[in-house]
């Protein structure tokens, strides 16, 4: 498929993933102990009186979060449909749609720019959406990349041909282990990459960021998508085992086990 054709299948399959899940649901993932962590990274840096942008909002967690803590954040997203439901959620939240490679803002206008798993999703790379915020931020304004990690652990938890995946899948296995019968498999996203550290970096430099922050992220979550022994729901919540492993990958492993990176990037 080309560009555009690949394009118009992820939108229409991000308007279907929108549709199948509520506000609600997506705003109580972020009292998860990942989410928390991400958030404590975040408000480090995040000036607290500048104008924000969320490029990729959503049905918007990320940004009802932090306008309950009173920063001033918009969000904007290319699905009208998911912004219709956040403005029904809360109605004086600000909204605009808009593609992330084409923003209706002026340059400089920004102090921070927010990206939580989109760039990931576009075939022709991040480089494009990354010197569009550049471009509306101010002189010194930060961005603020979270992406999927590439490493051998998250490259195993996303095949699903790997042998755990085809072992729990198994009828017998699934009633031995007490479990239920999955539901069938929904199709893989048209395009998702994963992204390594330097590569990241490397794009968030040439779009003439100054790295000044990064991070590993979201070991759990790892541990989640491997196994349902560390599931503690169906929800994404990890058990006490996935948290005490995680620790343990933090600490001794932390670039080479985690699901997500964030970086942070000045102008």
């Amino acid at each position: 498929m080309d560009f555009e054709t690949i394009e118009r299948e992820v939108k229409r399959e991000f308007e279907e993933e929108w549709e199948s899940t509520s506000v609600e649901t997506l705003l109580e993932t972020n009292n998860y102990p990942r989410a928390r962590e991400e958030f404590a990274c975040l408000e480090k840096y995040l000036p607290p009186r500048e104008l924000i942008l969320e490029a990729g909002c959503g049905l918007g967690p990320k940004l009802l979060y932090f306008d309950e803590k009173n920063y001033n954040i918009i969000g904007v997203d290319y699905v009208l449909s998911a912004l219709a439901r956040v403005k029904a959620y809360k109605s004086t939240v600000r909204l605009a749609q808009s593609d992330v490679h084409v923003l209706p803002f002026q340059d400089a206008t920004f102090g921070a720019y927010l990206s939580y798993g989109v760039v990931e999703h576009f075939p022709q790379g991040p480089q494009q959406a990354i010197n569009e915020a550049y471009r509306i931020l101010k002189p010194d304004g930060l961005i603020f990349m979270m992406v999927p990690a590439d490493n051998f652990f998250t490259r195993f938890v996303y095949d699903e041909q790997n042998f755990l995946h085809k072992l729990r899948q198994m009828p017998l296995v699934r009633k031995l282990a007490g479990k239920l019968q999955l539901a069938p498999k929904e199709d893989a996203p048209t395009y998702f990459k994963l992204h390594g550290r330097d590569e990241m970096k490397n794009i968030l430099k040439a779009s003439g960021f100054k790295i000044i922050f990064e991070k590993p992220l979201s070991h759990s979550f790892n541990l989640f998508l491997c196994c349902e022994c560390f599931h503690k729901d169906s929800q994404g919540r990890t058990n006490s085992l996935a948290e005490a492993l995680a620790s343990l990958l933090r600490k001794f492993l932390p670039w080479s086990t985690p699901n997500h990176l964030l970086f942070v990037g000045q102008k």
